[in-house]
């Protein structure tokens, strides 16, 4: 009997040991379950379902994808265009800046676009990303002789994708992406930097010469013909040809001759 007593003993500390393992586990988890950490928010836009990236391009362009239906996708494509608009938008300005700031790269196939209900990764293939990025830098360069060609070179790699999604392009990208930043304008309005600064006093100095120049040879000739006319050196008007003015009569001067005249004439002589 006491070796009997001895296992079931042992047989219950085992079965209490494990129940103790059991409740702790369990505790751990709800308490998992009530503090959960403050981790970053993520947004994911759910009007595509499974969609995204490469998978969500694929069954956009008609590419059959497992667990996705045809009416399905046909019905999101008007969704999606926005999303694609941004995605080539994005493109293009990346390629203007790079060559403005010439470091042109080669662009990224996948974007985190964002959309009215969070973000969805988009993706677009190379050989269209990589005209349309081109065409951005070449667009940076400013050159009138490209105008057109980058104009062209935008609206045909558009219309061909838009012409592979079964999608509507009804306003041209060249119209409002090839429009120059209103920085680029305002550059010519700022005060010139300091290391042109110097340089101003040096082109006052010469205007003022140039000016000091003018005078004294528009008055070389007056003083030319001052030292032939006369020995003096100053300018005599001629008054010979001006008369005094005659001198307005008097009305009691006029009066009192009057009166005398009558007199002698009263007097017999």
């Amino acid at each position: 009997m006491s070796s009997f007593f001895q296992l079931f003993m042992a047989w219950g500390l085992l079965m209490v040991f494990v129940l103790v393992l059991y409740v702790v586990d369990k505790v751990n988890v709800i308490y998992s379950g009530y503090a959960k950490p403050d981790l970053p928010k993520t947004f994911n836009d759910g009007l595509f379902g499974e969609l995204t990236g490469k998978t969500l391009w694929d069954a956009m362009s008609g590419i059959p994808v497992a667990g996705s239906d045809a009416k399905l996708v046909s019905s999101l494509k008007p969704h999606y265009e926005p999303v694609l608009r941004q995605h080539i938008e994005q493109v293009f300005m990346e390629g203007y800046s790079h060559g403005r700031a010439g470091t042109a790269g080669v662009p990224t196939n996948n974007r985190i676009i964002p959309t009215p209900r969070g973000s969805l990764e988009s993706w677009l293939p190379m050989h269209h990303l990589a005209s349309i990025y081109q065409v951005g830098v070449d667009f940076a360069g400013r050159n009138p002789d490209d105008e057109l060609r980058i104009q062209q070179s935008l609206d045909q790699v558009t219309s061909m994708i838009y012409a592979r999604l079964g999608l509507d392009l009804t306003e041209a990208y060249s119209a409002t992406l090839l429009i120059h930043p209103e920085e680029d304008t305002e550059d010519a309005l700022l005060p010139p930097s300091e290391d042109a600064l110097p340089a101003l006093p040096v082109m006052a100095s010469a205007v003022q010469a140039a000016g000091a120049a003018s005078v004294s040879s528009a008055q070389v000739p007056l003083a030319q013909t001052t030292a032939t006319d006369n020995s003096t050196s100053a300018l005599q008007p001629d008054l010979s040809s001006l008369q005094a003015p005659a001198p307005v009569p008097n009305n009691e001067s006029a009066y009192a001759s009057n009166s005398k005249a009558d007199e002698a004439k009263a007097v017999p002589a």
